[in-house]
């Protein structure tokens, strides 16, 4: 399930944080965590900023007053704070295949409870790129029309829509076939769910 804000954020905020995070210095997305964080093509071809938490910025504010609404909306979780967001650049055939972004319990057994995906680029600029869950082989979207089905999957790929999900949830960035898809991740960390 994903709670969505759709086309939320104006074209010009998305293009700016797009010009002020490619300014910086890009990395290659690493997959696990901690210890084990690796490159891996395989399952993931992005490059990446990681935008410090201590810094006052549009992408900062933004992603986490959505992530807040949501959960005041939708998912009521026990929430103690929010990890450092992340500027994504999938081009040339970028992607990130299946996976969840649930962590391991930090010191003090918090856990990354809620993600959000925040589409900064213009639809019309990229091919590709489609965010989508993935349900025990079901149709994430089958309690609606088919109508309502691809009006909900422009929805998830429309400049300045905010989708926010439990971080269990099973999800891929499909890859870019042509143009640059540029995005913010973050999570949300609480206690562990019992």
């Amino acid at each position: 399930m994903f709670y969505m804000f759709p086309r939320m954020v104006r074209p010009e905020v998305c293009n700016k944080i797009i010009e002020d995070c490619k300014n910086n210095d890009l990395e290659l997305a690493k997959v696990d965590g901690g210890d084990d964080a690796r490159n891996d093509p395989d399952i993931r071809k992005t490059s990446i900023y990681w935008v410090p938490t201590k810094v006052s910025s549009k992408a900062n504010d933004l992603s986490w007053y959505f992530l807040k609404q949501a959960n005041k909306e939708c998912f009521n979780y026990d929430l103690k704070y929010f990890q450092a967001i992340q500027f994504a650049e999938y081009k040339n055939g970028g992607f990130y295949d299946w996976h969840m972004d649930a962590s391991e319990p930090d010191a003090k057994n918090n856990v990354r409870k809620l993600s959000l995906s925040f589409i900064l680029s213009d639809p019309d600029t990229f091919e590709g790129g489609e965010l989508q869950f993935w349900n025990g082989n079901r149709p994430m979207l089958n309690h609606l029309s088919e109508e309502e089905q691809e009006l909900t999957r422009k929805d998830l790929q429309a400049q300045g829509t905010m989708v926010i999900f439990d971080s269990r949830d099973w999800h891929r960035v499909t890859p870019v076939t042509s143009g640059v898809r540029y995005s913010v991740v973050c999570w949300a960390v609480g206690t562990m769910f019992k």
